[in-house]
């Protein structure tokens, strides 16, 4: 029977899944909020008797809180799944004892739980709440800030490139693990080689391994380039937005009371920035996560667990003496 991949959102994680949706939603009203208070800075305004500086620095604390809660609650759920994978493919190495090719497996248990850790912090919890956020704040300009609407034109085109992007980066990106995969496979023999001392009769793989390294050279360098182009979309929009912003204020002659709007497009600027690099980090945990699957799925060898010696225990191989009442004690 095949052991099944852990699912994402199972237990305390639906309930963390939950509070992050809030605290993303809530960064974005402090946002807004932050905006309109710096707006009403230059004329002296208050809120509910309150100046505007100490309410601006109120609202810039409880950002600043709600962004460390995220953190904490983000990290809680990516250990949590990780601890589940990380059972899950002991699991199966349990039941594959005695096949042989530890390779895979030593792949398994050590360098894709990194891939999943970011699968899971990264490519779940940054893309569900900086997705959250931006649409929070968007929708607001768009609703109540009609002068900023013109500003989103260019955000939307960076958000169209950077999802046209992920097509080619989840290419290079495979091409990337499995080239890797076959270093780590040829590490694996090599050593074991060396370390028992046995006879090599193809040379001892320099040239193999130059080979593997140039190319998992290009093939990294190809996955930065695509990655580094979906946050130059991302930034070079933000950059149009501010412009906009400030160009339109020339016009009107409101230079004075841009702060606040720039504050909102820098947000969400920031947040789409952020957006990007969580589309990378799930794009390279997905693959790792579908290579869990499969090798969760694999059936075991009905001869692998014939084959495995019984265990005995470390007291069991000790020497024995005996002690004054004459029992005997295994010596330590």
């Amino acid at each position: 029977m095949s052991i099944a991949t852990p699912a994402l959102l199972y237990g305390n994680r639906m309930k963390l899944a939950v509070l992050l949706a809030v605290l993303a939603l809530s960064q974005a009203l402090m946002a807004v909020l932050l905006a309109e208070t710096i707006d009403q800075l230059h004329g002296g305004g208050t809120l509910l008797g309150w100046p505007m500086l100490p309410v601006a620095a109120g609202l810039t604390g409880l950002a600043g809180l709600a962004l460390l809660s995220e953190r904490w609650a983000g990290e809680r759920f990516a250990q949590s799944f990780v601890i589940d994978c990380r059972e899950a493919l002991y699991k199966a190495v349990m039941r594959h004892r005695g096949e042989g090719n530890d390779a895979r497996w030593l792949t398994g248990l050590v360098n894709d739980m990194a891939a999943l850790r970011n699968y899971a912090l990264r490519g779940t919890v940054r893309l569900w709440t900086s997705t959250l956020s931006a649409c929070g704040a968007t929708i607001w300009v768009g609703l109540a800030m009609p002068e900023l609407r013109l500003a989103l034109a260019p955000l939307a085109l960076g958000v169209g490139c950077m999802i046209l992007l992920t097509r080619p980066l989840s290419r290079a990106i495979t091409d990337q693990r499995t080239q890797r995969g076959r270093m780590n496979r040829f590490f694996v023999r090599r050593v074991r080689i060396a370390m028992a001392d046995l006879p090599v009769t193809n040379g001892h793989g320099y040239r193999t391994l130059a080979n593997h390294s140039e190319e998992l050279k290009h093939l990294s360098v190809r996955r930065a380039v695509l990655a580094g182009c979906m946050s130059a979309a991302i930034a070079v929009s933000g950059l149009l937005a501010t412009l906009i912003v400030a160009t339109q204020a020339v016009a009107s002659g409101t230079v004075a009371s841009i702060a606040g709007s720039l504050t909102l497009i820098a947000f969400i600027s920031g947040r789409l920035m952020e957006t990007s690099r969580a589309l990378h980090a799930r794009i390279g945990g997905g693959i790792a996560l579908a290579r869990l699957g499969q090798m969760l799925a694999r059936p075991a060898k009905p001869h692998s667990l014939a084959q495995t010696r019984p265990q005995t225990t470390f007291r069991a191989s000790l020497p024995k003496v005996k002690d004054k009442a004459g029992m005997n004690e295994p010596r330590i």
